[in-house]
């Protein structure tokens, strides 16, 4: 009988013990957190220049200033004419400037050198718009056979990008000094 009496209390401490684990509960904590990300960009590398250009005719920026995404979040460009000569408006379509009238277009490119032509630009997916902010994407403000890194969207905080502009001078012009242009580039998150 003794040896019974240590070996019940043995398993009586064991079903104890194997009782409270089965007894054990559980619940979780959930949260919720907002990272806050911060929509930036800096342009660098201007004013940028035309040379002289003659009337009816189109000039490429002899640099591309730098667009770079200062901030945290991912950028998306959109351009606009900000600012021009005061007699002068913009042409926003593919008709050719008249009086008066010039025509500007944008290119994201990865080109930071001279060497851009009239050609790599597109009349009608690259025109920058006074009457309106206008997104940059696969087409627009781009040349479409570069790869998307050195587009104007999806630009990772740091992201650097040229940006190139084409200028169609008015088909006549009562202004003949030098002319100043100014577009606004606005970051957002795309």
């Amino acid at each position: 009988m003794k040896k019974l009496i240590p070996i019940v209390a043995f398993l009586a401490i064991v079903g104890f013990i194997s009782q409270a684990e089965a007894q054990q509960t559980s619940d979780t904590c959930g949260m919720s957190v907002t990272v806050s990300v911060g929509v930036s960009v800096s342009v660098t590398d201007e004013p940028l220049a035309f040379g002289s250009v003659n009337t009816t005719e189109s000039g490429v920026s002899t640099s591309g200033c730098t667009v770079t995404n200062d901030g945290t979040a991912q950028n998306d460009y959109k351009l606009k004419i900000t600012d021009k000569p005061a007699t002068w408006s913009v042409e926003e379509t593919t008709d050719a400037p008249g009086w008066n009238e010039f025509r500007l277009l944008g290119l994201f490119t990865s080109s930071t050198t001279p060497g851009l032509t009239v050609n790599d630009f597109s009349t009608s997916d690259d025109i920058v718009k006074a009457s309106i902010e206008t997104s940059a994407d696969a087409d627009a403000y781009a040349i479409s056979a570069e790869d998307a890194s050195v587009k104007g969207y999806d630009c990772t905080a740091t992201a650097v990008r040229k940006l190139w502009f084409r200028f169609d001078a008015p088909s006549g012009t009562d202004l003949t000094d030098t002319q100043w242009i100014t577009v606004t580039v606005f970051a957002y998150q795309g």
